[in-house]
C-alpha cells in the first residue's frame, strides 16, 4: 500500500482541525468557569476595602461641606457600604459644627442614607442663639444631603444644662429643630435672669 503526499497532508490537516477544536473547547470551558466564579465572588465580596479613611464632600461652589471618617470601610458593587467607627463632621464655616459617630455604619444606597448603630453620639456646637447640644442613642438613620438625623430608639438629649429623654427623635440641622416622638421627660436647669 502506497501512502501519497496528498493523504499525509489531508491527515495532518484533519489532526490540526481536531486539535484546534479541542483547544477552543478547553479554553471556553475554563473561561466560562472563571466568569461564573467572578460573578459569584463580586456579589458577596467587596469591590474595595480601606482602612483609616477620610472623605471630604464638596458643594457645587467648591466649599467643603462635610468630612466622613472611618477606621475601616467596605464598598460593594451594588452600592452597599459598611464601615467600622464611622464619624461624620460638617465643615460649613457659617454654621455650628455637627459631629455624629457610632460603632458601625451601613448604607444600602450609595450613601444617601446611613444607618449608624451602637454607641451613637451626635453633637452640635453652640452659637450665639443656641446652647451646645448632644444626644445619644443605640441607632440612628442619617440623611447626609438633607442633614436630617432620625431614630425610633430611646434617646437622651442634653441641650446646654437641660436634659430630655424619650423614644424616637428627628433632628433637622438645617431648620435647627429637634422633635422627640414619645415618652418625653425633661429636667430644666434654673435660669439666671
Amino acid at each position: 500500500m502506497k501512502v501519497y503526499l496528498r493523504d499525509r497532508i489531508t491527515a495532518g490537516l484533519g489532526i490540526g482541525v481536531l486539535a484546534a477544536v479541542a483547544a477552543m473547547s478547553y479554553y471556553y470551558s475554563i473561561h466560562t468557569e472563571v466568569e461564573a466564579l467572578r460573578a459569584e465572588i463580586s456579589r458577596e465580596a467587596p469591590d474595595f476595602t480601606s482602612t483609616n479613611i477620610a472623605l471630604t464632600q464638596f458643594r457645587p461652589d467648591g466649599q467643603a461641606e462635610r468630612r466622613i471618617f472611618a477606621d475601616y470601610a467596605e464598598h460593594y458593587e451594588d452600592g452597599r457600604m459598611t464601615s467600622v467607627r464611622p464619624r461624620l463632621v460638617t465643615l460649613l464655616v457659617d454654621e455650628p459644627q455637627v459631629k455624629a459617630s457610632a460603632d458601625t455604619g451601613i448604607s444600602t444606597n450609595s450613601g444617601e442614607t446611613v444607618n449608624f448603630t451602637g454607641n451613637v453620639v451626635v453633637t452640635r456646637a453652640g452659637d450665639h442663639n443656641n446652647a451646645p447640644m448632644r444626644f445619644e442613642s443605640d441607632q440612628l438613620t442619617v440623611f447626609p444631603d438633607t442633614q436630617i438625623f432620625e431614630t425610633e430608639a430611646p434617646v437622651r438629649l442634653v441641650n446646654g444644662a437641660d436634659v430630655t429623654t424619650g423614644i424616637g427623635l428627628t433632628f433637622d440641622n438645617v431648620e435647627r429643630t429637634v422633635h422627640i416622638h414619645s415618652n418625653v421627660k425633661s429636667s430644666f436647669a434654673p435660669r439666671n435672669e
